[in-house]
């Protein structure tokens, strides 16, 4: 059955995932993956798999290869999935079917499984307040609702509204973009939804492991992102907020039990401290 999708996959050095993704991908449906630059085989495996690869020559960060897997679509929805989930069976035709029912909808999370079955539902963004926070009670059952944030680890978008908005915001490298494209689809009219009829597993990481380059590096990505975020959008003291949350990862108990805590919470300072709103996002 052919179906008006385009599942866009980003993938740097996953190669010990990507043949799971794209074997759960049903027939009919169009795939691209875009690869930000692997020293591995992950465009080997790609490419033999029958997927359409892009190859960048340099990682320029999730959102900006999402808007170039994106590009010059002609289906009329855009699936971004992580490499290292697997679809569950009838995943997209369910998501389809819950677009036409509700053609409000700009973006969908199908359920999200993590391998014991837990959801793995994003509940809150700082981009939002509390009272509109996910309710918790979603988490734990198959209910499909309206929501204000979504995961953007399996991110069903309907092409037009993703065009409308202009895509993912490229001056975002990693972090948080997932946050700020559902915020602008919500302000252009758009609605965004949990479809629990739909699923999608994850099943782990294939790209580097733990180093403590990697776990500093991330998490110094982590605190400017979310400084971008909030300024971009207005948030109320942005970098009180940063700073706050700084101290309070350097003081935790944690950080002096756990030597990876301990390094994120610096990575974490020290992308605070040397933000500068001015230069970010150029690369």
């Amino acid at each position: 059955m052919t179906l008006p999708i385009r599942i866009v996959t980003v993938t740097y050095n996953s190669a010990g995932v990507i043949g799971n993704l794209l074997g759960s991908i049903p027939d009919g449906v169009e795939v691209v993956v875009v690869d930000n630059a692997s020293q591995d085989d992950s465009c080997a495996i790609a490419e033999q798999a029958g997927a359409t690869v892009i190859r960048a020559t340099d990682n320029r960060g999730f959102g900006t290869a999402c808007n170039l897997g994106a590009q010059g679509s002609t289906q009329a929805f855009v699936f971004f999935v992580n490499p290292d989930a697997v679809l569950e069976e009838g995943c997209c035709a369910a998501l389809v079917a819950a677009a036409e029912r509700h053609p409000t909808a700009g973006a969908m999370n199908p359920a999200i499984l993590e391998p014991d079955g837990a959801f793995a539902m994003k509940r809150r963004s700082c981009l939002i307040g509390p009272s509109d926070w996910t309710p918790r009670e979603l988490a734990v059952e198959a209910t499909s609702a309206e929501v204000k944030i979504l995961h953007g680890a399996a991110l069903f978008c309907r092409q037009d509204a993703f065009a409308q908005v202009g895509g993912f915001d490229e001056r975002i490298f990693l972090y948080h973009e997932d946050d700020e494209i559902c915020l602008r689809l919500r302000q252009a009219g758009w609605s965004l939804r949990l479809e629990h009829g739909a699923a999608v597993r994850h099943i782990g990481s294939g790209s580097t492991g733990y180093s403590k380059a990697s776990v500093r590096a991330k998490a110094r990505a982590i605190a400017q992102s979310r400084l971008y975020v909030e300024q971009k959008h207005a948030r109320p003291r942005p970098y009180r907020g940063a700073y706050l949350r700084a101290a309070g990862k350097l003081l935790s108990p944690l950080s002096w039990l756990s030597g990876r805590k301990r390094v994120q919470a610096l990575g974490y300072l020290d992308g605070v401290m040397s933000y500068d709103a001015s230069s970010y996002g150029a690369r």
